[in-house]
């Protein structure tokens, strides 16, 4: 039940110390499957500690029966396989443990919701029916990105307040909800991805690992494709909450009310930060250039489903179509900072 902002995070940490068990594991000559179940093992534990020591006993369960013995008489082979292993994800942890995401929020750091922040017309406020509060991981933006050289470093501009693109696209949610066809609200549920599901970098991940499956995908360019994809989630997710905190735009529930004295009333229920842009829009545009870049026989149905993703926030009535163009053009500026980084 990780929300999508921590599941981007813990998957891009898995997913990285995977990538780098296979690479050595290559080098050093050890099973692969090995270093790599062992170093997945390290990180899965650190982000789920209540599970104990139970994927390390996963990792030593593959190791017996691919050494065919027992797991207390294991061959020196996979020993040093395994060794290996814990030692890449205790690397990766130690990047976890330095990456700012242990700093949460607490009533004693209320200051953060007024020291620099935008309190004027048009700023986030608690949305109904449920008025959560604080916001979701308003530190996010001071976490330490994987590939991004600052988290502002593509950061769009949201429409003004009261500006003429801001009524228009308000009217446009307020019209699309008031005559929702049975095949949008298909679509905007189909994409919810809310708390206790997958998450959008989860759904996105399940669809890799379909593309995976249909092409038959080695070892050495699935653990690739794997890390890049998250990588690029998880700083695609720094840049969108980069954006989110420096402008504190107000979500559609809220415009229609101040700006056209309208009740909205969405068909999914509104997250609780602020609008602009649009996780979902991010992550999608992200992943699907990702992916694509792997299959460019499915690339431009790949890139048809992120737009299809981004516009399913308009039909639930979350987020203005600005805040999905530009979440899209975001997460596909990541997408190809990720791929132009890739060593030969």
């Amino acid at each position: 039940k990780a929300m999508p902002t921590r599941g981007a995070r813990g998957l891009a940490l898995v997913h990285v110390a995977m990538y780098d068990a296979y690479q050595l594991a290559q080098a050093q000559s050890l099973e692969p499957r090995l270093v790599v179940s062992m170093a997945a093992a390290q990180v899965l534990a650190y982000l789920f500690p209540a599970e104990e020591r139970a994927f390390d006993r996963i990792a030593f369960a593959v190791a017996a029966r691919l050494s065919q013995s027992p797991r207390d008489q294991l061959p020196e082979a996979a020993k040093q396989a395994l060794a290996l292993g814990q030692t890449v994800g205790r690397r990766v942890i130690a990047r976890g443990e330095s990456d700012g995401a242990q700093r949460g929020w607490s009533g004693a750091r209320l200051q953060w919701f007024g020291e620099g922040r935008y309190y004027g017309p048009g700023s986030w406020e608690p949305t109904p029916p449920y008025f959560y509060y604080p916001p979701d991981e308003p530190f996010a933006p001071l976490w330490k990105p994987w590939i991004l050289e600052r988290a502002d470093q593509f950061r769009p501009k949201p429409p003004a307040y009261w500006s003429a693109k801001l009524l228009a696209d308000t009217r446009e949610v307020v019209e699309i909800n008031r005559n929702l066809t049975p095949d949008q609200l298909r679509i905007a549920k189909f994409w919810v991805d809310g708390h206790g599901s997958v998450t959008p970098p989860g759904h996105w991940n399940q669809i890799a690992i379909e593309e995976v499956l249909r092409a038959k995908l080695d070892d050495a360019t699935t653990t690739r494709l794997f890390m890049e994809l998250n990588v690029a989630l998880a700083d695609t997710f720094i840049a969108v909450w980069d954006t989110k905190y420096r402008y504190w735009t107000m979500r559609p529930i809220t415009a229609a009310k101040k700006l056209l004295n309208v009740t909205l009333q969405p068909p999914i229920l509104t997250p609780p930060f602020p609008s602009y842009v649009s996780g979902h829009a991010g992550f999608s545009g992200a992943a699907a250039r990702v992916i694509g870049d792997y299959f460019p026989d499915q690339a431009q149905k790949l890139d048809a489903m992120a737009e299809e993703a981004a516009t399913s926030r308009l039909y639930g009535g979350i987020h203005f179509r600005h805040d999905n163009e530009d979440g899209l053009v975001l997460g596909r500026k990541v997408a190809e900072l990720v791929l132009s980084s890739r060593k030969p």
